[in-house]
């Protein structure tokens, strides 16, 4: 007898079961980023060297996966229509924004920056408003004042340890979630129109060449880089650039933005975890309440839009 209690799941709802798999396991790998950052930093690097050495290592990538792609009529198509787009985007994204997240990573600490990214749904709600007039519901202002509420009791309490810093830092983490806020309102049409592999080879491709360029034009000096940094900008360009960012596209194609944002959730702990255990950085009680407060915030903003 047919057991008919049990419904077979639909494909949207097994494509929805993988894109949580792959936002999970994106959101994973680029939350240990702000870690290995830091250490890269210990052994001499500064955030033009980190930012070069990640595209070192992971530029290759992008290009072979685009190279392939574009073996097909249908690809090549998509890329002469929309391919200066997403070029522009891709430096948006992963060039400035990751510049500005990198470079506050050396005034403050790795669990602060994670949070101050994280944030980065009340920029797209912002965004949404005067762009778009798409005014904020209460409970969505609400959410993102506890977030804010949140943030302040972790800025005060690293303020006291870390001094004038704070201040640099968090003015670049902030800025850095900005950006990113629009780069994830403008990309969403352009995967949905090139497919996630396609957008996120050239955007990534793109942003690793603009990299390249601002190295070329920097005072820094290769050979001065340690094998340490070296071997830490190859673990990080590697697995926390080219596999989350194929992760998070390939799920930004299965899940809406909402959906996303509510699998990122897991983030800050993440971070907060390996910044204590590797980093040895203090988690205090206000750090605990400041990261229940942001991610409680994000989670009921989320919930709350349309």
């Amino acid at each position: 007898m047919t057991d008919e209690t049990q419904p077979i799941p639909s494909s949207v709802q097994r494509a929805s079961q993988a894109g949580v798999f792959l936002a999970l396991a994106g959101c994973i790998l680029f939350s240990l980023k702000p870690i290995l950052v830091k250490i890269a930093y210990q052994y001499g690097g500064d955030a033009t060297s980190i930012m070069a050495l990640r595209a070192f290592s992971s530029l290759p990538l992008y290009v072979v996966t685009f190279v392939i792609l574009c073996r097909t009529p249908t690809n090549r198509e998509k890329v002469t229509r929309h391919g200066f787009k997403a070029m522009l985007i891709g430096i948006l994204g992963y060039y400035c924004a990751s510049y500005l997240d990198i470079a506050s990573l050396a005034f403050i600490s790795a669990q602060l920056v994670r949070l101050l990214l994280f944030l980065f749904p009340t920029f797209v709600v912002l965004i949404s408003w005067v762009f778009y007039r798409q005014a904020p519901s209460k409970q969505v202002i609400l959410s993102a004042l506890l977030g804010y509420l949140g943030i302040s009791f972790i800025f005060i309490h690293d303020f006291q340890t870390l001094g004038e810093s704070i201040l640099q830092g968090s003015i670049l983490a902030i800025a850095s979630a900005l950006v990113f806020a629009f780069y994830l309102v403008w990309s969403k049409p352009l995967i949905a129109t090139l497919g996630s592999s396609l957008f996120t080879s050239i955007g990534m491709g793109s942003a690793g060449f603009a990299i390249l360029i601002h190295l070329s034009s920097s005072n820094v000096i290769i050979t001065h880089w340690s094998q340490e940094l070296i071997l830490v900008g190859v673990i990080l360009g590697i697995f926390c650039t080219v596999l989350p960012s194929y992760l998070i596209a390939a799920a930004m194609a299965r899940l809406s933005p909402t959906q996303l944002s509510l699998t990122s959730n897991i983030g800050p702990a993440v971070t907060a975890v390996a910044a204590v255990l590797v980093l040895g950085e203090a988690f205090t009680l206000w750090h605990a309440i400041g990261m229940a407060l942001v991610v409680f915030s994000v989670y009921t903003m989320n919930r709350n839009k349309p």
